[in-house]
């Protein structure tokens, strides 16, 4: 390579280098730092906090609503399946809703009015009997209804009835899908020269109590059948109940 393109070539990257370094001094000068993302959150305004909406106070029903929603309550025989028929109704407030140990007790005589009808298949001798009652209370006194119950379970093993008795009675847990409160106990009911697997469920809402009573061959099959009425009761209750 000729002496003067050497030259050249050297005063070039000289001159490339010297025009590098000024450039970086440059920036790195005229260029402010950003902010760490820390302090770029601490400067956003704070959300306001959300006002929760009051779930509304439902208005108590009158005594004649009361009465008015009981025909919404109890299911028919095509909603109860099982190749049931419809044999015969009661809405006399003289049948005891609570007639647990064949006693009388206080929370019927807080009753408006009540309609229970028997299903079963047919046959000599009924394998499968589904009955549902429901009753409406004096406003504010069904929640008690539902306690005297409870209680009433609690205090009896059994007792004989018109037809036979009961025994081995037991509290056991609501089927899936009952409303919160629910109550359930079963027995075995010796009825007729028959015995069958007993198993009563109540459910109730405000001053709204519906009971689902069923009667089977066996302890699976009176639970089966319950598990499968009593959330279309549920659901009944609660609409009969707005």
């Amino acid at each position: 390579m000729p002496r003067f393109r050497r030259a050249f070539a050297l005063v070039a990257c000289c001159a490339l280098a010297v025009a590098g370094c000024g450039s970086s001094d440059d920036d790195s000068a005229g260029v402010k730092p950003a902010k760490s993302p820390a302090k770029v959150a601490a400067t956003r305004p704070a959300k306001p906090a959300k006002t929760p909406t009051p779930t509304p106070t439902p208005t108590p029903k009158t005594a004649a609503e009361l009465k008015g929603a009981i025909g919404k309550i109890v299911l028919t025989d095509k909603e109860i399946g099982h190749d049931v028929e419809i044999q015969n109704q009661d809405d006399s407030l003289t049948t005891p809703t609570n007639d647990i140990c064949g006693r009388k007790w206080a929370g019927d005589k807080k009753r408006l009015a009540r309609n229970q009808d028997f299903f079963w298949e047919s046959g000599k001798s009924a394998s499968l009997v589904v009955s549902g009652e429901a009753v409406a209370y004096q406003p504010g006194t069904g929640a008690k209804a539902l306690t005297e119950i409870r209680r009433a379970v609690g205090d009896c093993d059994g007792w004989k009835h018109d037809q036979g008795q009961i025994r081995d009675v037991t509290v056991v847990d609501p089927p899936s899908g009952a409303l919160k409160g629910a109550f359930a106990w079963r027995g075995v009911d010796a009825r007729d020269g028959e015995k069958y697997s007993y198993l009563a469920v109540y459910q109730a809402d405000g001053d709204l109590l519906s009971a689902v009573y069923v009667w089977a061959g066996s302890r699976s099959r009176a639970r089966e059948i319950a598990g499968q009425v009593v959330p279309k009761v549920a659901d009944r209750l609660e609409n009969a109940a707005n």
